[in-house]
C-alpha cells in the first residue's frame, strides 16, 4: 500500500515536472520566435521602408501562427499527459481503496 502511495506521488511529481518543462520549452520557443521576428524586422526596414512594411507584416503573421501552433501542440501534449496521469492515478486509487477496504 505504501508503495502504491509512493508510486502515485512519483507519477504526480513526474507529471508536474513534465508540465513545467513543457511550459519552459514553450517560453524558450516563443522567445526565439520573437527574437527572429525582431531581427528580420530590422534587416528589412534597412532595405526599403515601403516593401519592408508589407513583408514584415506577413512574416509576423506567419510567426504568430507558428507560435500558436507550437502552443496548441504543447497544450495537447500536456492534456494527453494529464489524462494518462489521471487515468493511472484513478486506477491506483481504486486499487488502494480495494486493498484498504476490500
Amino acid at each position: 500500500m505504501e508503495d502504491i502511495i509512493k508510486m502515485v506521488m512519483s507519477i504526480d511529481k513526474k507529471a508536474s515536472d513534465i508540465m513545467k518543462h513543457t511550459e519552459e520549452s514553450l517560453e524558450v520557443k516563443e522567445k526565439d520566435i520573437k527574437d527572429k521576428i525582431e531581427s528580420m524586422r530590422k534587416e528589412i526596414m534597412d532595405k526599403t521602408k515601403n516593401e519592408a512594411k508589407v513583408l514584415c507584416d506577413d512574416i509576423i503573421k506567419e510567426a504568430e501562427l507558428e507560435a500558436l501552433k507550437i502552443k496548441e501542440k504543447s497544450k495537447q501534449e500536456c492534456n494527453t499527459l494529464e489524462a494518462k496521469f489521471l487515468k493511472l492515478r484513478e486506477k491506483l486509487e481504486d486499487q488502494l481503496f480495494s486493498r484498504i477496504f476490500g
